[in-house]
């Protein structure tokens, strides 16, 4: 006994090690613009409730209040820091751990308790999730302390358990929204629970979807519609028809028509599951209603429990705020997605990364991958899947976790919004794991264990390692830290308080320690959810009198949705226009950030423009880009690296240029006068990569391809024409779009 307790608690002990380590690790390593909006939004969010601000009335917020409190509240105890605010999210993460022990000791001892424990350690989604400010980690925590109350309920039948169960998914949900499809999907269990009818009823649908014959009925519905997409295809060739008759999750589902033959192949699949099984489902549902019009009771009381967590936190800190709390979290979330075609979006994206090879997006549904495959090689042995009875009504309430997701809910579905789901997913696993012995030779459940944890740890070295060095497919800023940095360091050197602050990205503004406006922190809920436009929200912040604007990775990112890419061009372009760009850092894998000033205005006449992107300065006419500058030493490129910095005296930029090797990396001035620039200070040649093909006069003589002549040459490019001028500078081209500018000093000037 003594030595069994002692094997529990050094397991467990290691579990927590290992757990710290990583997600410590992590919380200190990862910051990336491609993820940390949304921690920048709750981070600003948290401290502007420290100073006073409340969500809902004075700040624009999205998500329901209980988490924001929390983590400003966390913030005030151990300081305003992003790594401080990241620990908030370890406890949570730890704290699950636990609870995930005691779930496994409960639905069968203390090993499975490890084994669950060990599982959501080493899951990559988990690992993400608890290293960073998301409200995830929150979740996880109240559907594990769910589930466990759960699992109670179904061992003792008391009522208690099944209250405190859907209360905690019920405080949850005041976290974050994404919680309700397993909330209500938790509900229908336990008010069933006492009808053994439709108990009966309701593994019965289990064993239906769930059957080894659903592989031939999937493979035959498929057949069949792939035919009458083929046939269609033939009678109406139309561009129409190809985009939207495909085969869901073969084809990627991207289009709201593509509904159509969603709906058919449902039908397909519905029809012969129908005839195959026997089955019906009228009678079915007419139990369920009968059922709860005779215990009105018991419905009413466990959507109390439900609520009452809700009705408190999301009564006090959000609809007695503001009368805009429920449109601004619940009923502008619709505009995110549409029900039904959730679970094609999400198989097609798994279908794409196998075409694209991109697998290592599969790391963050990887307990359901293997779940899936073991489930699959137990059948294709005869045998019965070793589920332990308390792992049957996991099943049961995965199952209608799973529709409530992918057939009701309208939210967008990433593995991060469907937590709940994959942790019930991991506490199948687990309890498969725990029972292979009893239909596996040990020799052979040890080796299969063994390559289980091994894949988990690859997939951890890619989250841990690989992931924030942008090695994967993922997107990932992995300069992002740098160039923060580099810009406070830019701020202090030359004296400037930054004072009113707007950044697309929030996370900039929370980095830099600098004043803003509270209600519009979130540019991404307020564009693309409540359909702000740009114009409205940069007339504001004159107003409001936004002094200094940050522009960055996130904001360039190509967002699928066209109308929130066109209003994030349309900001940016005006601030440019409309402000004196005072820093910018670029790096060549589009990694960028820069600051513009309101107070400075050095080039009022336009309409030439300057920025940093992809590692060079980028020349504008008015809001079009025309051509790319760097420089060039013999066979190097400089463009891994641009460096723009605005020297405050003369109104000059100091550009720094770098290649792939430090050390290799040139510097000259560069300002902009109307429709001039000036570059002088200039010790390499310089290359300007045109949009369009350019043609190059001399006087009267035309200048073919890597010829070179002396300047003044006058370049026509599409409609555009500039004159380059400069003592003792020469002009070659290079290309068709490229010219090399050789001198110390020269101008480009726009004439027409």
């Amino acid at each position: 006994m003594i030595m069994r307790r002692a094997h529990q608690w050094m397991g467990m002990l290691l579990i927590l090690a290992l757990y710290a380590l990583m997600r410590i690790y992590c919380a200190f390593t990862f910051m990336s613009e491609y993820f940390d909006y949304d921690e920048g939004t709750y981070l600003l969010i948290a401290r502007l409730i420290n100073h006073g601000y409340l969500p809902y009335r004075d700040i624009f917020a999205v998500h329901p209040p209980f988490y924001y409190y929390l983590l400003s509240l966390w913030l005030r105890v151990f300081g305003d820091s992003y790594v401080a605010g990241r620990m908030l999210s370890v406890l949570f993460g730890l704290l699950s751990l636990i609870v995930a022990y005691y779930i496994g000791k409960e639905i069968r001892d203390w090993k499975l308790g490890l084994i669950l424990s060990g599982l959501l350690t080493l899951d990559p989604l988990l690992i993400e999730v608890n290293s960073l400010v998301f409200h995830e980690s929150s979740i996880e925590f109240f559907t594990l302390l769910s589930v466990y109350h759960f699992i109670r309920y179904e061992k003792t039948g008391n009522d208690k358990y099944a209250y405190i169960a859907l209360f905690w998914a019920g405080l949850g949900s005041a976290s974050k929204f994404t919680i309700l499809p397993y909330a209500l999907a938790l509900y229908i269990v336990i008010l069933f629970s006492r009808s053994e009818l439709i108990v009966s009823h309701l593994q019965g649908a289990v064993r239906v979807i769930f059957n080894r014959r659903q592989v031939f009925i999937l493979a035959t519905a498929y057949l069949v519609m792939t035919l009458l997409v083929m046939a269609t295809i033939i009678l109406w060739p139309s561009w129409y028809v190809r985009a939207v008759v495909v085969v869901p999750v073969i084809h990627r589902v991207t289009y709201w028509d593509q509904i159509i033959p969603i709906m058919i192949l449902l039908l397909i699949w519905g029809s012969l599951t129908l005839k195959i099984f026997n089955s019906s489902y009228l009678p079915q549902v007419r139990d369920m209603i009968s059922f709860s019009l005779h215990n009105l009771k018991r419905v009413l009381l466990l959507a109390f429990a439900v609520f009452l967590p809700k009705i408190v936190v999301e009564g006090s800190l959000g609809i007695a705020i503001s009368p805009d709390y429920l449109s601004q979290t619940y009923l502008i979330q619709g505009r995110r997605h549409f029900p039904i075609i959730n679970l094609f979006v999400f198989a097609s994206d798994l279908f794409k990364d196998i075409y694209r090879n991109t697998l290592e997006f599969w790391m963050f549904v990887l307990p359901v991958v293997l779940l899936a495959l073991l489930v699959l090689a137990i059948w294709a042995f005869s045998k019965k899947v070793p589920i332990s009875p308390l792992g049957r009504s996991i099943v049961v309430l995965s199952m209608i976790t799973a529709f409530v997701y992918f057939g009701v809910s309208p939210s967008i579905i990433t593995a991060r919004f469907i937590l709940p789901l994959l942790l019930l997913v991991n506490i199948l696993l687990a309890d498969i794991l725990y029972a292979l012995p009893t239909i596996v030779h040990r020799k052979h459940t040890h080796i299969l264990e063994f390559l289980i944890i091994l894949l988990f740890l690859v997939a951890d070295f890619g989250i841990i390692y690989q992931y924030p060095h942008g090695n994967l497919k993922f997107n990932y800023a992995v300069h992002t830290k740098t160039m923060r940095d580099d810009l406070r360091g830019y701020l202090s050197s030359v004296n400037i308080n930054p004072e009113t602050t707007y950044s697309l990205n929030p996370m900039n503004t929370y980095y830099l320690g600098t004043n803003t406006v509270p209600y519009y922190t979130d540019a991404f809920g307020l564009i693309l959810l409540k359909g702000l436009n740009s114009s409205t929200m940069l007339k504001i912040f004159k107003e409001e009198g936004v002094k200094h604007f940050v522009i960055s990775t996130w904001a360039y990112y190509k967002w699928v949705n066209k109308e929130f890419r066109d209003q994030l061009r349309s900001f940016i372009s005006a601030v440019r226009m409309s402000s004196a760009l005072l820093y910018g850092e670029s790096y060549d894998n589009k990694d960028v950030l820069e600051m513009y000033s309101q107070s400075i205005v050095s080039n009022p006449k336009g309409p030439l423009y300057i920025g940093t992107y992809n590692g060079r300065v980028i020349v504008w006419v008015n809001s079009t880009e025309i051509a790319e500058l760097y420089a060039v030493d013999h066979n190097v490129t400089l463009d891994f690296r641009t460096l723009m910095r605005l020297n405050l005296n003369n109104g000059t930029y100091l550009v720094t240029q770098y290649s792939n090797v430090p050390s290799e990396q040139t510097t000259f001035e560069l300002s902009l006068n109307g429709s001039e620039i000036l570059l002088s200070s200039v010790s390499l040649p310089l290359v300007f990569n045109f949009t369009h093909e350019i043609t190059i006069f001399a006087g009267a003589r035309h200048l073919k391809l890597h010829q070179e002549t002396n300047a003044p040459v006058d370049v026509y490019c599409g409609d555009l024409h500039l004159k380059i001028a400069g003592a003792n500078a020469t002009v070659q081209k290079v290309s068709q779009t490229e010219l090399k500018i050789t001198g110390n000093g020269f101008e480009v000037e726009l004439t027409g």
